[in-house]
């Protein structure tokens, strides 16, 4: 009686060559990973850009995005103007200007995306050089970017980082015009 099988040696052999084949790919699978996080909150936050763009328009009154650091991260909130003098960080402290829409955390369900700048990422065009890594958030002075009925907005950018990776929503000047942007090597895309 002649019995089909495998080898315990053939077995060994095959579970080796699935191992090396796993850490192989491990990597990429990795990347692929961070790299569908990052685009994902880019986007969620281009949306988040969009909404209180349009909710400026409808209601007639300047809105803004303000974000607030807290204890277990970073935090951002929407911010409907009160008084017809902008949406202010005193208005907002006085609670005269009222929170429409948050607290939300920034990078909720992206594990390896956080807020920052990953060093030597050059900087977006036409500046050049390489971005500092002390503010991934730069409206102005402020962390804090407002829209106004009339479609404008205070330009500036926001950065999200992961492993070996880098993105950043920005708002273009006068035109409000909101971009979600990918660093590949050296050179920014629109995505």
């Amino acid at each position: 009686m002649k019995q089909a099988g495998y080898s315990l040696v053939e077995l060994v052999v095959a579970m080796a060559i699935f191992m090396v084949l796993c850490a192989v790919a491990a990597p990429s699978l990795k990347a692929y990973s961070v790299d569908a996080q990052l685009r994902g909150v880019a986007r969620k936050f281009k949306g988040e850009f969009l909404f209180a763009r349009s909710l400026a328009a409808r209601s007639g009154k300047e809105t803004a995005i303000r974000f607030e650091a807290r204890a277990d991260g970073m935090y951002f909130s929407v911010y409907e103007d009160s008084m017809f003098n902008g949406v202010l960080s005193a208005d907002i402290a006085k609670g005269l200007d009222r929170r429409v829409r948050g607290p939300f955390l920034l990078t909720s369900g992206a594990p390896d995306v956080r807020i920052a700048i990953n060093p030597g990422v050059p900087a977006i065009p036409p500046d050049r050089g390489t971005l500092s890594t002390d503010d991934p958030i730069r409206f102005g002075r402020s962390n804090m970017i407002s829209f106004s009925p009339t479609g404008t907005a205070s330009p500036g950018s926001f950065y999200l980082a992961g492993v070996g990776q880098q993105a950043a929503v920005r708002v273009t000047p006068g035109t409000a015009k909101v971009s979600v942007l990918i660093c590949r090597g050296d050179v920014w895309r629109e995505r």
